[in-house]
């Protein structure tokens, strides 16, 4: 994993709880319209009899995955947060807070700091490359290991 990926793992988390809450909000659509009285049509399967109870397992199902993506995404955020903290130059620092954790562009980012664009991705590089001698033991992938 690289820094870059390491830092964007709250930005990943986060949209995957907010796709799983639109394929939940989805499936608690569909179970307005489920009948508790069997279809009177003949296929050639066991038919399910208890299609809401079916359907609300799945939901409840869902919903506990939901809470276990909260979960690392709160502690993650915290883990993140914390090392980003850690670091001394306070400029760095901004640039990762801001491009990381509150998900700002570099344009914006450039425009808060009145930087230009390029000095901004530039610093951004340096930034990445501080934290990972900092922190890189800790997520980095050993390249020797198979």
């Amino acid at each position: 994993m690289t820094t870059k990926e390491y830092l964007s793992q709250i930005s990943r988390l986060d949209r995957m709880i907010k796709n799983k809450l639109t394929e939940l909000s989805q499936l608690k659509e569909m179970t307005h319209g489920l009948s508790a009285i069997p279809n009177e049509e003949r296929v050639q399967s066991t038919p399910n009899f208890d299609k809401i109870g079916t359907a609300y397992c799945k939901i409840e199902s869902m919903e506990e995955n939901i809470d276990r993506l909260i979960d690392e995404y709160a502690d993650k955020k915290n883990e993140i947060i914390s090392r980003i903290d850690g670091m001394e130059d306070e400029i760095l620092y901004d640039i990762l807070f801001s491009r990381y954790i509150a998900r700002k562009t570099f344009e914006k980012i450039a425009d808060n700091m009145n930087y230009s664009f390029r000095q901004t991705t530039r610093l951004h590089g340096k930034a990445l490359q501080e934290f990972e001698k900092k922190y890189g033991y800790l997520y980095l992938e050993d390249e020797n290991v198979s």
